[in-house]
């Protein structure tokens, strides 16, 4: 049988991937991103299936990772997620893998898949691409702010659609002129308590 790489922290996730996929192919289970690229390195495998968010972060990493390294850049991909939505199919197909699921998956189907993908692998034409830019929006001195870290870009209307429709229009120019949007994967608002006694006068 075809050695498999499964990469899935869920215990649960786990045992169902074994009693779908135990009599198809010799399965590896491993539950980091880590320990993936530690097995990777240690044998070769037909086939890569991983989840999508593990603790430590999520698999673009993994799959970009894998389709730098000359040893593994033909190795097929799949990923599976339950937030497995039109957005997410895009990054993970432009970042390299051959395949996105949503869960839970349907074990026939699902078995037919991995049949086709180790004997004669494809990928999957991401389409229309979709692409998500991360804004951060507030309001402060009347106004509404919206500011865009991927193209260091800031703009301010007198209501929130006011603000939304102009960076809209800025985020479609720069992707006209060719600007490669949605490479931002991990954003979080840290809000930082500065005492007042550090505050300029002004």
């Amino acid at each position: 049988m075809k050695p498999v790489l499964y990469v899935e922290d869920s215990a649960t996730a786990q045992l169902i991937m074994r009693k779908c996929l135990g009599a198809l192919c010799e399965l590896t289970i491993v539950s980091t991103l880590a320990g993936a690229l530690q097995w990777l390195g240690e044998r070769p495998f037909d086939l890569l299936i991983t989840d999508f968010l593990f603790p430590e972060g999520d698999a673009l990493g993994l799959i970009e990772h894998t389709r730098r390294t000359q040893r593994w850049d033909k190795l097929p991909i799949i990923v599976v997620s339950a937030s497995m939505d039109r957005m997410l199919v895009s990054r993970v197909l432009r970042a390299g893998a051959n395949e996105a699921l949503c869960k839970p998956l349907i074990p026939e189907e699902f078995r037919a898949l991995i049949a086709r993908m180790l004997e004669a692998p494809y990928l999957r034409s991401p389409g229309a691409a979709v692409n998500g830019v991360s804004c951060f929006q507030w309001r402060a001195d009347g106004r509404f702010h919206q500011y865009c870290p991927e193209l260091n870009l800031a703009v301010s209307g007198a209501t929130k659609a006011e603000a939304a429709s102009r960076m809209k229009t800025q985020l479609h120019e720069h992707a006209e002129r060719g600007v490669a949007l949605g490479a931002i994967s991990h954003e979080t608002v840290v809000t930082h308590v500065v005492h007042e006694q550090f505050i300029p006068a002004r």
